[in-house]
């Protein structure tokens, strides 16, 4: 069994007188000195947290929603490209183009900017000059016909700012570079939409 002191030494059977075991000084000195101040562990983490951990989760969601938005709009761009690419042409700016583009974009944070015209799309029919090889713009009088059949075209996306959480972080909007895509026409003057093809 453990010997426990309570402090007090017994009696030496009757040959001397009782006697009071002293107490070493850091065992009387007050219990709540050894107890941390807590409220210094608190202004600490409150420190912490202000200065380093919320501007770096700040910076990892603005990063992320950057990735997001970019992998968006170049992939808007492709699908784009590829739909202007199988339906006939049917105007020089290409509106068919443009309003599906805007309908059936890949969601991301400022999607609805290319509805009101934060986001610029342009669509541009090239036909090409095999003596000079070079592409100027196409142009025609009709519609969707086959007298109306472009060489190529060019789906892009350009004017976009990204600018969340970047004044928080006392920063400028950030320009994305534009997006663009060209590809070959594929529709020869047919209209996918109506199964209607013209030879």
């Amino acid at each position: 069994m453990p010997f426990v002191d309570f402090g007090f030494s017994i009696l030496d059977f009757g040959f001397g007188e009782p006697r009071i075991a002293a107490f070493p000084k850091s065992q009387t000195q007050n219990p709540k000195s050894k107890i941390p101040c807590r409220g210094q562990a608190s202004v600490e983490m409150a420190l912490t947290l202000v200065t380093a951990i919320v501007p770096l989760t700040l910076g990892l969601i603005v990063f992320a929603e950057i990735a997001w938005t970019y992998h968006a709009l170049a992939t808007l761009t492709r699908q784009g490209a590829r739909y202007a690419g199988t339906h006939c042409w049917q105007d020089d700016s290409g509106s068919n183009v443009v309003n599906w583009m805007q309908a059936n974009a890949p969601p991301f944070p400022d999607r609805p900017q290319l509805a009101s015209g934060g986001v610029q799309i342009q669509v541009s029919y090239w036909t090409h000059d095999p003596i000079t090889r070079q592409s100027v713009p196409f142009s025609c009088a009709g519609g969707c016909s086959p007298q109306c059949v472009p060489d190529s075209v060019t789906v892009s996306i350009s004017g976009y700012q990204f600018d969340h959480f970047l004044t928080l972080l006392g920063l400028q909007p950030l320009q994305v570079p534009p997006f663009s895509t060209t590809v070959e026409m594929q529709s020869g003057g047919g209209n996918p939409e109506t199964a209607i093809s013209s030879p």
